[in-house]
């Protein structure tokens, strides 16, 4: 059976919690920096503006005290005092002091600049590990369960394909009346592979391609040239209706982990009654 309105739409929903929570981390970082760069900027220019009215007047110096050996710092002026010596030292010390909280500040800010890096990349990988569960529960679910719709192996593919991704639904909901749900282009030749079916989504591209049989080589072929194309695929499709006894085996994990793959690629099976998974990235 296929999934209901609401249990289909959940992937989509938590995709786009996290596309929301991608914005939200970068803007907060944005905000950091400009907080960071604006602050050193006052603060420097500042400093900058009294240290130069100062020059104008005098100069401060370290000065020994013979009696007690103890040093520390005067105003001595150019001319006839024209401020009190006692209120400018008390500037430039001020001064000093917020640099110095200058400094700590900045390194406040960086540690908040670290830690909404790291808890937002830990947040994000969560929700992407249960968004990944929840479209694996969905691949079983329709892909094992329910019959395909269409008229054509291309339609039907694509309609069980469009109850599972998220990205696919995305583009569905915005079709207009009498336009393709989910428009695509056939026989597109990538990396030197014809690939049956192309949809281009936000993340990438989802392809399709349909074999009468697959072998190990012929596996590693089809992904390296795909690898080798350059092109930015989220999710390839490998449908046919037999796969080699090697590729059946428990042996099937480790041949798929050292094609050092940059996208997900899942083995369906295809026959008469509809579609069974083989594997699931």
């Amino acid at each position: 059976m296929a999934l209901s309105k609401d249990d289909r739409s959940l992937a989509g929903k938590l995709d786009a919690a996290i596309e929301n929570l991608s914005i939200w981390y970068r803007v907060t970082l944005v905000m950091v920096i400009i907080g960071l760069l604006s602050l050193s900027v006052v603060i420097s220019l500042s400093q900058f503006t009294f240290q130069e009215e100062i020059h104008k007047h005098g100069e401060i110096k370290e000065i020994k005290d013979e009696k007690s050996g103890q040093i520390g710092l005067a105003f001595v002026p150019n001319t006839e005092q024209i401020f009190s010596a006692e209120s400018i030292l008390k500037l430039y010390t001020t001064q000093v002091w917020l640099m110095a909280s200058n400094g700590v500040v900045i390194g406040l800010l960086s540690f908040l600049f670290l830690w909404i890096t790291a808890r937002g990349q830990s947040y994000k990988k969560e929700l992407k590990s249960i968004e990944s569960q929840l479209i694996r529960q969905s691949y079983l679910v329709n892909f094992e369960t329910s019959l395909p719709e269409g008229e054509t192996k291309i339609d039907k593919i694509l309609n069980h394909s469009g109850l599972v991704f998220p990205e696919l639904q995305a583009i569905m909901s915005k079709a207009k009346p009498g336009e393709k749900k989910l428009p695509y282009k056939q026989n597109q030749s990538i990396g030197g592979e014809a690939m049956d079916v192309v949809v281009s989504t936000k993340k990438g591209y989802f392809a399709v391609k349909f074999f009468d049989s697959v072998s190990k080589q012929a596996l590693e072929q089809f992904a390296n040239n795909l690898s080798k194309s350059g092109k930015p695929f989220f999710r390839v499709l490998c449908v046919s209706k037999n796969f080699d006894d090697e590729l059946q085996s428990v042996q099937l994990g480790a041949i798929l982990q050292n094609l050092e793959l940059k996208f997900d690629m899942d083995l369906i099976f295809e026959d008469d009654q509809g579609y069974s998974m083989l594997w699931i990235n």
